[in-house]
Formats: structure tokens, C-alpha cells, sequence
């Protein structure tokens, strides 16, 4: 039998062979065992990696409380507030709330928001409101750029507690508003050139300064615009084309200085050999010379002709007779030629020639030489022949009964009239003619009709030379332009065929309508306590018709005025008279023929009976 073996006794070779005793297992005899320090209980190490891991557990742990209890304050104290130095647009919002800084911007940064933007494009200065351009500031979108609201990022809340910096504010742009108003600063800001101008207001030399042309440039100015938002508040140069007038200032200048200055610098003396010398003056020069732009300058135009006007009373010096007209008048009670007569002046022409090479000379060297020429009249001799006035065409005479005023008012007037001449084409005026009836005119108180009543008045009685010429027209086939017959039927005319006359409205106009000239003869016979006076009116001229007649006047319509009692003191006592209408036409006849007619019509008012208290 064989023996349990003792653990402790066994030699090395026994523990070099198969299990050990330790193991619990058999023992491979076969086995080499080696022997040495046994090696470590992993139960021991298990139990200890418990351990650490335990440790570092708690120890992770730990720190993970401590870091989110930091986060969790770093959360709560950065809340919706902005970044400690945040700033918008210069404006510090470090610190406040999301609403807050949204308030202090629309407060503080609103005024520049709303401000005019000042803008020039070349010399030109304009406004634009950034509402009216669509500009605005989003208030809420600029707080949360700069950092505002909550966020669980930890880097935000490290900013928030302990970061921040500047940052611009959010800007929106309406680009169709932008665009209209900028369409609408252009309509002010642009224009084309304009000439710089010389001129002179009399012997004074008057200089305009010229402008430059600007067209914006639409696009860029809309940029530049809403660039300049929010900025400074310095005026904004706009981009535009600017062009430069033709007519420069420094050319007008230069113009100035070399011509316009030393032609009026004083007065020019001419010479009109014996018939002596006279001065243009200054004045007269600058109200003659006119400038016009050509090839890139101005150029002076001196007008002859206006100069020749401006310095007519200092040329009267020297002419030796002025020209005269040749005319028509009645001599022994034919008409008869009076000859045009020539006169010796200074023409217009020959002025010019001798002032244009002294305007740029200075002092003592403003003198020369003019040459006299005759002054021919404007209406000729023959000019006068021409108008073949030989015979009277139309004639006419009225008579009235004695009374002082009518022979000097009648005679007056037909004194005034007679000699008129009248060229083709010419319109008379009794009025133009005649005058005001004024005392110092010649004329004295007398009756006439206002109102449908009798007065007295300077003048009175002038109406019937106004009938006589009519009816002396009437017959002559003359062209009636203005007449009106009185609104009293008076007896000494032919109804319907007369015509009053009032200073200075109501007038007698007619035409000479001819190819003929017309020569109007007037005389009164004065009438006297025992006869009555009388003024004829003839016309002479060549007959364009073989007879001109008048229809018989037919009335018709007869009225009858009112018994009137009058208690003014210059009551006037008057006899009634029936009104009517009366009808009639003037009949132009050739050959025996009639070729014409004109119907004329008037229609009288009653004459009241007054009867004077």
C-alpha cells in the first residue's frame, strides 16, 4: 500500500513533476515541474481592481457634479444677457437683457436711423430719408448677433460672463423703395449745363457764372446711400457724370476783361466834319451789344440799328434837316401832293461802322470819324402819287340849330379831323383822331345823352361830326369797324345812320379798305341866332364802285316813354319821342348792277317827357 505523501518532505524532484498538491489535481509523472515564487492570487488582484475602479468612480463622479453644478451658475448668471463689453455700433449693451438692449438701441440708435442722410452730386445738395429709402434697423436680429438670448452652449455662456466686443448693427434694405428714391433725387439733382452768360445792363458789365451738367449714376448711388447709413452724418458724395458747359466762367471772364469792359468803359466821340461831333455813350453801347455762344467763346454783337435808336437825340446834333414825308392835303379845296423832302443824318450803317473799332480801345483813343449820308423820308413822293387821291367818293352834311357850344365843339372836332390821310389799310379813330374833349383840347361844355337824359358835358355836340364822317364813310364804301348809334332818336339824322362817341370807350372806327388812299376833308359852317350851322365831311380817294347807295330806313316797332317830374337842380327839361326800330343796307353797285348789300338794324328807346320841379 502506499503511503499519502507529505507535502512538506517532498523533494524537489517531486514538485518539478505534474500538479502541484496545491492544485488540488492529479500529478502528471511525466511532467517536468518547475519550482519557484508562485505567482499572484487573482483573487487578491480583483478584489483590488474593485477597489480602484470604485475610487475612480466616485472620484469621476465627483467632478462631473462640481463641473455641471459650475455650469448650471454659469447657466443661471448668464441668462438672456449680452456679452459683459458687448457694444453696437458704439453703443454699450454689455450685460442687459435681450428686451433691454432691443430698448436702449431703439432709443439711443433710432434718432441716427430716422436722421436725413445729407448726399451732394456735384454742387448739387439733397436730403434722403432712410423711411422714404426703405432703410431701417432690426433691433432684435442686432441684440442677437452681439450675443443676446439664452443658449446651453458653454461657449455662449463663457462669452456672456467674461467676452464680448463690437459689432454693427443689422440694417434692412427695401432695394424697390431704395431704388424710387433714389429715381426721385435724381429729378433734383440732375440738370444739363448751362452757359456761363455776359451781358450788359447799360454801360455796366453783368457776368453769369455757368453750371456744370450732373446725371446721377442710380445704381452706385444706391449703394452709396446705403452705405452712408447710420454713418457720421457727413454729407455723402453721390457718383454722377458731370459735364461742363460750353461756355465756361473763365471764358466768359476772359471775354470780359478783353471786350466787354473797355467797350463800355466810357463814352466814344465822333466826328461829323463840319456839322460838328457828338458822344455815344456808355449806356448806349452796353443797350446795343448782345453776345452768342460760337466754337467753345462768346461773341459780341453790336445791332446798328438799335444803337442808331439809343443815340438818336445825340445824332439830332449834327443832322443839318431831318427827312420829311410826302403827304396829301387840300389846297384850294383840291387835294394836292406835298413832296417828301430828303435830309442829311447818320445812318444806322455808317454809326455802327465807325463806333465797332473803338470798343476795345481806352480813353483818348475813343474818338473818330462818321460820315454824314441824306436821309431819305419814308413815304416818298411818289409813294404819295400812288395813292391817287383825285375825287370824292362819299360825302355827307348835317345841320344844327345855334348854339355857342356847338360851334366851337363842332368845329373843333371837324378842325381835327380834316387832312387825315388815310393809306390802304389804315383804320381811323374819331377818338385817336380827336383826342380827349378836355377845355385845354379846345372844347367847352354842351348836351349830351346819358343815361336817356340830357347833360352837360365837356365835348357835347362832337357826336354829330362822329355822324357826319360816318355817313360820309357810309357813302365812300369803306369798311365799318365800330359804330353805334345814340339810344335817343334825334331828329336832325337819318335813323339808324348815325353814331355817337364818349371818350374814350365809344368810338367811330372804320377801314380803308381800298387799294386807294383816302384824304378826309371836314368844315363847319357856324351857324348863327337866325341860321342854322352845318358840317360836311367828304372823302376823296379813286372810286372802287360806281355807286353806293342807301336803302330806304324803315321803322317799325314804335314805343312811347313815361311823363317823368325831376327835382335835381340840373334837371333838364325834355319833349317825348317815340322809340323805334329801324332797318336798312348799304347797296354797293357796278355797271348798274348790284354786287354787294349789308343790312344794318338799330332800335331806339322813347324819350321820356320830363318836366323839372
Amino acid at each position: 500500500m502506499s503511503s499519502q505523501s507529505d507535502p512538506s518532505s517532498a523533494s524537489p524532484d517531486d514538485q518539478s513533476h505534474g500538479w502541484s498538491a496545491d492544485d488540488g489535481q492529479p500529478t502528471d509523472p511525466d511532467a517536468t515541474v518547475v519550482r519557484g515564487p508562485l505567482p499572484p492570487d487573482p483573487r487578491h488582484g480583483a478584489a483590488t481592481s474593485k477597489r480602484s475602479g470604485v475610487v475612480a468612480a466616485l472620484v469621476g463622479g465627483a467632478l462631473i457634479l462640481v463641473v455641471g453644478a459650475v455650469y448650471l451658475v454659469g447657466y443661471l448668471m448668464a441668462g438672456d444677457k449680452l456679452p459683459k463689453d458687448a457694444e453696437i455700433a458704439g453703443i454699450a449693451v454689455g450685460g442687459l437683457s435681450t428686451e433691454a438692449a432691443v430698448q436702449k438701441l431703439e432709443t439711443e440708435l433710432g434718432p441716427r436711423a430716422s436722421a436725413p442722410i445729407a448726399v451732394t452730386a456735384g454742387d448739387e445738395k439733397a436730403e434722403v430719408v432712410p423711411a422714404d429709402a426703405g432703410l431701417g434697423v432690426d433691433y432684435a436680429a442686432s441684440v442677437e448677433l452681439a450675443g443676446g438670448g439664452r443658449s446651453l452652449d458653454p461657449r455662449h455662456i463663457w462669452r456672456v460672463l467674461t467676452g464680448g466686443a463690437q459689432t454693427d448693427p443689422v440694417i434692412t434694405t427695401d432695394q424697390a423703395e431704395l431704388d424710387a428714391a433714389v429715381a426721385e433725387l435724381a429729378k433734383t439733382v440732375d440738370r444739363a449745363p448751362k452757359d456761363a452768360k455776359l451781358s450788359f445792363d447799360g454801360g455796366k458789365v453783368v457776368q453769369t457764372e455757368g453750371k456744370d451738367g450732373v446725371a446721377l449714376d442710380a445704381d452706385q448711388a444706391s449703394s452709396a446711400i446705403e452705405s452712408a447709413f447710420l454713418g457720421a452724418g457727413a454729407p455723402v458724395q453721390l457718383p454722377a457724370e458731370v459735364t461742363e458747359p460750353q461756355i465756361t466762367t473763365d471764358e466768359v471772364a476772359a471775354v470780359a476783361t478783353s471786350y466787354a469792359k473797355p467797350a463800355v468803359s466810357g463814352p466814344v466821340t465822333l466826328d461829323a466834319g463840319a456839322a460838328g461831333s457828338f458822344k455815344v455813350t456808355a449806356a448806349m453801347i452796353g443797350d446795343s451789344i448782345t453776345f452768342v455762344a460760337a466754337d467753345g467763346t462768346l461773341k459780341p454783337q453790336l445791332d446798328a440799328e438799335k444803337l442808331r435808336r439809343e443815340a438818336d437825340d445825340a445824332v439830332a446834333e449834327v443832322e443839318l434837316k431831318k427827312p420829311r414825308n410826302a403827304t396829301v392835303r387840300l389846297v384850294d379845296g383840291k387835294p394836292k401832293v406835298v413832296p417828301a423832302v430828303n435830309g442829311t443824318t447818320v445812318s444806322a450803317e455808317n454809326l455802327a461802322a465807325a463806333v465797332q473799332p473803338l470798343l476795345t480801345k481806352t480813353g483818348k483813343d475813343r474818338t473818330g470819324a462818321v460820315e454824314l449820308t441824306g436821309a431819305k423820308a419814308p413815304f416818298s413822293t411818289e409813294d404819295a402819287e400812288n395813292l391817287q387821291i383825285k375825287q370824292v367818293t362819299g360825302q355827307f352834311t348835317t345841320r344844327f340849330p345855334y348854339a355857342t357850344y356847338r360851334n366851337v365843339n363842332i368845329g373843333r372836332a371837324a378842325e381835327l379831323i380834316n387832312n387825315t390821310v388815310l393809306k390802304p389799310g389804315d383804320t381811323f379813330s374819331l377818338n385817336g383822331i380827336v383826342g380827349e374833349r378836355t377845355a385845354k383840347n379846345g372844347f367847352v361844355e354842351g348836351y349830351i345823352i346819358s343815361g336817356g337824359k340830357f347833360k352837360k358835358e365837356l365835348g357835347g355836340g362832337v357826336s354829330q361830326s362822329a355822324t357826319t364822317t360816318y355817313n360820309a364813310m357810309f357813302f365812300a364804301g369803306l369798311k365799318d369797324i365800330q359804330h353805334q348809334p345814340h339810344t335817343l332818336y334825334i331828329d336832325r339824322y337819318p335813323p339808324g345812320r348815325e353814331a355817337t362817341v364818349a371818350w374814350p370807350t365809344l368810338d367811330l372806327k372804320f377801314q380803308n379798305n381800298t387799294k386807294y388812299g383816302v384824304l378826309v376833308q371836314a368844315y363847319v359852317k357856324k351857324a348863327t341866332p337866325s341860321s342854322q350851322g352845318s358840317i360836311t365831311v367828304k372823302m376823296w380817294s379813286t372810286k372802287t364802285y360806281d355807286e353806293i347807295d342807301s336803302s330806304p330806313l324803315k321803322k317799325s316797332s314804335f314805343t312811347t316813354g313815361r311823363d317823368i317830374t325831376d327835382d335835381d337842380p340840373k334837371c333838364e327839361p325834355q319833349a317825348p319821342v317815340q322809340g323805334f326800330t329801324v332797318n336798312y343796307s348799304r347797296i354797293f353797285r357796278n355797271d348798274g348792277k348790284t354786287v354787294k348789300t349789308e343790312p344794318f338794324r338799330w332800335t331806339y328807346a322813347p324819350t321820356d317827357r320830363i318836366t323839372c320841379k
